[in-house]
């Protein structure tokens, strides 16, 4: 999210188990390059980093903390087609993470739910010409993988096949 908006894009961050204060530190350090824990011990400097940007960057960061478990694609697209009718085009949307959203109708199939939770958020995407990034856990046997596979993704197989890249992270 943060290199993408220093890339001049409109970004929407979309988190739900982070706390909004937590997320912006992070954003901070990435700007600053201060420690996180350093931050309040520097804060002429970060506040005076931020008025930079501000002054010189045309574009938005957008951080939403949103509830977890009870959320829909569709409230998600409704919520940037709002941003767009206030003027804001949104172009990156990061999404932390896809399982904390709920399918529109529970399938007799949960793999199936996870399925089309994640085909609606490429759909959205789609629709709205905005590209979307967005996260999964791995499984237990991830844990201490230092390759973690496809397999080993936690949940539906369908999540990987919708995905247009799939990057993995290891120990």
């Amino acid at each position: 999210a943060n290199h993408a908006f220093n890339l001049g894009f409109n970004v929407l961050q979309i988190f739900f188990e982070d706390n909004y204060k937590i997320i912006q530190r992070k954003h901070f350090t990435c700007w600053t390059g201060i420690a996180p824990d350093e931050l309040g011990n520097n804060k002429e400097k970060v506040m005076a980093k931020i008025a930079e940007i501000k002054e010189t960057m045309p574009n938005k960061l957008i951080m939403k903390k949103l509830p977890s478990d009870t959320l829909t694609m569709n409230q998600i697209k409704n919520q940037i087609r709002k941003l767009i009718a206030d003027g804001t085009k949104i172009d990156v949307v990061i999404l932390d993470y896809i399982d904390c959203v709920t399918p529109e109708k529970m399938m007799d199939d949960e793999w199936k739910s996870e399925g089309s939770v994640m085909r609606a958020f490429e759909s959205m995407c789609h629709e709205l010409d905005i590209a979307g990034w967005t996260a999964t856990q791995g499984n237990r046997s991830s844990i201490s993988s230092d390759v973690v596979t496809t397999d080993q993704m936690g949940g539906s197989i369908k999540k990987a096949q919708v995905g247009h890249v799939i990057i993995t992270v290891a120990k």
